[in-house]
């Protein structure tokens, strides 16, 4: 055994789609080595649709007639970028002299829940990687992807699913962090496409990092949030294209009382009696079918929110809810931040948005979130708004010193 830490490092689609970006991360890997750490690799699918083995670009291999996709067809494919990538990054990593071995989800042993396009981790066997990690090789990992026990069928985790990957394998390695390197300096207060300037967040508690993933903020998913947050195990979302320290996720307190604004576009929303669907319910809705809720205080009806209508009509079905109110296409926009701080701003931030062109049609309030459901066509305005005001409330907060 070699007893040194771990770190578990998380490349996406773009860190890994050209030579000269993974030659950036042979350089990530072989600084963290240098400084004393065992790394293992999680990789996404090489670039976006239209690249050649993005996952879309394949999926749409798939699509090219009517014909409905068996999930086992859809899911094969699905499954195949990552591997690629996870050949070519091994490949790239030996080439630079560091050992490497890729990994499919089957290969490292990586136990999912059966459920075909949406599958949630059970259980990762560590034993391979770490044989692997002992020898001083680089696991690389495919990311979004598992196997069932039994069948050894492949699941899929969802899209975006490889920065759950990516805190699953370290969580379950015992590392001392996992870094989620992408395009961005790190978690902003505001999508800086949306609000230039918007300022890269320093340091964010597991929780308000959570409620930002859950509502809109893309830079990681809800998932992988959650499952640092359950082992307690720091995440640190950084560029692979900088030495910027990027945002730790942890278990510390928040440096300042206001986080930021997310935003949910083009939401079909309905409202449905506050009783009508248990909280367990929900849960599930949200995991596996990306479909968000918030009670209104005003009229204590459920709104439900999801960016595929049909979805939300067959969940509704299923759950054999009929009185339904149809509020059409909306905006979901949610200010996070420290929980007293946004109840007592409740009343002034539905102010801020009535001066902009921002129909408010619901509201709701929870736990280090005001939630304002408005029309679509408002969203940019009603983020930029919002941020304005609280723009003297954001400060950037230099996280824990952490490898480069």
């Amino acid at each position: 055994m070699r007893g040194a830490p771990i770190l578990v490092q998380k490349f996406g689609g773009t860190s890994v789609s050209t030579p000269e970006r993974r030659q950036l991360v042979v350089g990530h890997v072989r600084r963290a080595r240098e400084q004393g750490y065992d790394v293992a690799l999680v990789v996404s699918a090489m670039g976006r649709r239209g690249d050649p083995y993005a996952t879309d670009t394949l999926l749409d291999l798939l699509r090219v007639d009517a014909c409905p996709l068996r999930p086992s067809d859809y899911t094969l494919m699905f499954v195949t970028g990552e591997i690629i990538s996870a050949a070519l990054m091994s490949h790239t990593l030996n080439r630079a002299g560091i050992p490497a071995v890729g990994m499919t989800g089957a290969q490292a042993r990586v136990f999912t829940d059966g459920h075909p396009t949406e599958a949630e981790i059970l259980e990762i066997d560590v034993s391979r990687l770490r044989h692997h990690l002992d020898r001083g090789e680089v696991p690389v990992v495919t990311g979004g992807q598992g196997i069932e026990r039994e069948s050894f069928d492949y699941n899929t985790l969802g899209r975006g699913a490889s920065d759950t990957s990516g805190v699953s394998v370290g969580v379950s390695l015992g590392a001392e962090r996992v870094e989620i390197f992408t395009d961005v300096d790190g978690v902003a207060s505001a999508d800086p496409r949306v609000v230039p300037g918007a300022g890269t967040i320093g340091r964010i508690s597991f929780e308000r990092a959570h409620e930002l993933a859950r509502f809109g903020a893309k830079v990681i998913h809800p998932r992988a949030v959650r499952v640092g947050w359950k082992s307690q195990t720091p995440i640190v979302v950084r560029s692979t294209f900088s030495s910027a320290p990027g945002t730790w996720i942890g278990a510390e307190h928040d440096e300042a009382p206001f986080s930021g604004i997310a935003a949910l576009n083009g939401m079909e929303t309905v409202t449905v009696p506050g009783a009508s669907v248990d909280s367990e319910t929900l849960a599930a809705w949200e995991r596996r079918r990306l479909i968000m809720s918030v009670v209104d205080p005003d009229t204590g009806r459920l709104a439900l929110g999801c960016c595929d209508q049909g979805e939300l009509e067959r969940a509704l079905e299923e759950a054999g809810v009929t009185d339904r109110q149809r509020a059409g296409s909306c905006a979901w926009i949610s200010v996070i931040g420290e929980s007293q701080f946004v109840v007592e701003r409740a009343r002034e931030n539905e102010r801020v948005l009535a001066a902009t062109d921002a129909t408010l049609r619901l509201r709701g309030t929870e736990p280090f979130r005001n939630t304002f459901v408005v029309s679509s066509t408002a969203t940019a305005e009603g983020v930029r708004a919002l941020h304005r005001a609280y723009s003297q409330s954001v400060r950037s907060v230099d996280p824990p010193d952490v490898a480069i």
